[in-house]
């Protein structure tokens, strides 16, 4: 059986007041209202499209960096989830923040952000005090960022080689060409550091015409061993969460294998092993 593992989901609780959404959610990011799945429904989809370990990656849209219900939800289903939280890393307790979250509730991973989207902070001191903390607690770093910030991504995993990054939808990079996809030359520039996993989500696959000449490509520049697939439901809900399963499916059938098998689920089981 092919095993899958969707390492990019998102859950919000219908329980706004025990969890309330953060009051500066911004208004383009509508998802969460129009779509929101709790984590008990994002299993019950995964069970019938055939997923079998899932990771809950904190929705900041709607909840910033209250963590609270991707790791409840992740402690209550430990043996087929993790949780991926954030931490506001201008914050002065940040470091404490991801000790206590890592600890005390069992997060297994730290997504980083820049708050100015306009800004290429990666490399920036408040990044940098952060994965020493993450490295320290055996858990990944994982990077949301966007294109033009990839060269100062680049930076910082470069300055800490000994510690494992995820980079999200794979820095959104372009790929609307064809192959090989020189618009996303930023990119391609990252898989000279080992360290580094890229992330590839319905986003990604969704962006170009030709997605499994995508993969091939991402095997061919990273290798299969450095590759994910995350869903990213239901932020992304086009047009369900089988579609978007299938997709994944169908564009990886061309690879070899042990490639298919990687990108599908042993590179997220070496990155987050569940308990089970």
């Amino acid at each position: 059986m092919l095993e899958i593992y969707d390492t990019h989901t998102h859950v919000v609780s219908g329980d706004v007041g025990r969890y309330p959404l953060v009051a500066t959610t911004d208004d383009s990011q509508s998802w969460h209202r129009d779509r929101p799945v709790d984590a008990e429904e994002l299993l019950a989809l995964a069970d019938a499209a055939g997923v079998h370990q899932v990771a809950f990656v904190q929705a900041i849209s709607c909840y910033g960096d209250d963590n609270r219900y991707a790791l409840a939800s992740a402690r209550r289903h430990h043996a087929r989830t993790v949780a991926v939280g954030t931490v506001s890393t201008d914050h002065p307790d940040a470091v404490a923040s991801l000790r206590r979250d890592v600890l005390e509730f069992a997060m297994r991973g730290v997504r980083i952000f820049s708050p100015d989207p306009s800004a290429a902070p990666f490399a920036a001191p408040p990044m940098r005090r952060v994965v020493p903390a993450a490295a320290d607690l055996a858990i990944p770093v994982v990077v949301l960022a966007l294109p033009h910030q990839l060269a100062s991504v680049r930076m910082l995993v470069t300055a800490f080689p000994s510690v494992s990054f995820v980079l999200d939808h794979c820095g959104f990079a372009d790929f609307t060409g064809a192959p090989p996809f020189a618009d996303a030359d930023d990119l391609f520039a990252l898989a000279r550091a080992t360290n580094v996993v890229c992330k590839v989500s319905s986003i990604n696959l969704q962006a170009t015409a030709e997605p499994r000449a995508l993969w091939r490509t991402l095997v061919d520049r990273f290798g299969s061993h450095r590759l994910m697939w995350g869903s990213d439901h239901p932020h992304t809900p086009a047009p369900d969460y089988a579609t978007l399963v299938d997709l994944a499916r169908t564009t990886t059938d061309a690879l070899g294998r042990g490639e298919r098998t990687d990108v599908l689920a042993a590179t997220a089981q070496r990155i987050w092993p569940s308990a089970s």
